[in-house]
C-alpha cells in the first residue's frame, strides 16, 4: 500500500470522489527538557507553502496528492494532515474521518521535563481493542505506534455505524466517553484536528538533550499483543534510521 493510499485507507469510493482536499502541517522538533524554550507550545508550526515555495504559517487546503510533496519538502519529519477532508478549496462540506482514538501517556515532572509512560499507553491500547473494538473485523481498524508518547487506533467510521455527516462530532464524543468510563475521565485524548502521517518520522529532543528519531509505523493485532515497549521502540528507531540513511 502506498503512503497516499495508507493515509486515506478508510475512504469509500464515493467519498474519494467528493472529498478531495486536505490541510497539512509541519512543526519544528520540540524539547522534553526541563525549562526549555522549545517546549511543545513554543515551536513553530507551518501549514502551507508561500508563492516562493517556502514554508508558511498560512492555513491552506491542498489536493490529497499534495501529501507526497509535503512529505518531501519537510523531509517526511513531523508531518501531519487535518483529520477532516473537504469537498472544495474553500467552504464546501467536511468529512471527519477516520474515527481516531489517540492514546498518549506523558506528564511534566519538575526537574525532569516531559516524561513518557509507554508501558501504560501500550496496555491501554491493548485493553481498548479487546474490550471496545473486539467485534470489528481486522480490516476495519489499524493500530500505529506514533513514536514518542503512545499509539493511534484508526477505525473505519462505517464499522462503528458512523454514516451521517451531520452528527459525526457527537458520535465521536459519545464513543470516546464510553471508553473513558473504563479508564477514567480524559484517559483518551479529545478529538484532535490533526493526524501524524503514516510512515513518517517523529523527531524531538529528549529530556537528556539528545535528538530522537522514531518512525510512526503500523502494528498488527498480533504484534500489539506480543511485542513489548522496548522492541517497539527499537523497531521504530531502526525504521527512522534506515529512512534517513537513504536521504
Amino acid at each position: 500500500m502506498s503512503k497516499k493510499q495508507s493515509d486515506f485507507w478508510w475512504l469509500t469510493p464515493e467519498e474519494a470522489v467528493k472529498y478531495k482536499y486536505v490541510c497539512v502541517e509541519h512543526h519544528e522538533p520540540y524539547s522534553d527538557e526541563p525549562n526549555s524554550s522549545r517546549d511543545p507550545l513554543s515551536v513553530s508550526w507551518f501549514h502551507s507553502l508561500d508563492t516562493n515555495g517556502n514554508l508558511s504559517k498560512t492555513v491552506k487546503r491542498y489536493p490529497l496528492a499534495f501529501i507526497g510533496q509535503w512529505r518531501g519538502i519537510c523531509s517526511n519529519t513531523n508531518v501531519f494532515r487535518s483529520l477532516s477532508l473537504f469537498s472544495a478549496l474553500q467552504d464546501g462540506e467536511e468529512l471527519l474521518s477516520p474515527f481516531l482514538i489517540d492514546i498518549d501517556r506523558e506528564e511534566y515532572k519538575r526537574g525532569k521535563g516531559y516524561v513518557q509512560n509507554l508501558d501504560e499507553a501500550l496496555e491501554a491500547t491493548r485493553q481498548i481493542v479487546k474490550e471496545h473494538l473486539c467485534e470489528l473485523k481486522e480490516g476495519d481498524l489499524r493500530i500505529f505506534f506514533t513514536g514518542h508518547k503512545g499509539f493511534n487506533i484508526e477505525v473505519r467510521p462505517q464499522a462503528l455505524g458512523i454514516v451521517s455527516l451531520d452528527n459525526q462530532w457527537r458520535q465521536f464524543r459519545d464513543i470516546r466517553a464510553a471508553i473513558n468510563k473504563t479508564f477514567g475521565d480524559n484517559f483518551v485524548d479529545t478529538i484532535k484536528e490533526r493526524l501524524r502521517l503514516h510512515d513518517s518520522i517523529n523527531r524531538w529532543i529528549a529530556n537528556d538533550g539528545e535528538e530522537v528519531n522514531r518512525m510512526k509505523f503500523e502494528l498488527s493485532l498480533c504484534e500489539l499483543n506480543s511485542l513489548g515497549v522496548e522492541e517497539i521502540c527499537r523497531r521504530s528507531e531502526r525504521l527512522a534510521l534506515n529512512y534517513l540513511s537513504k536521504k
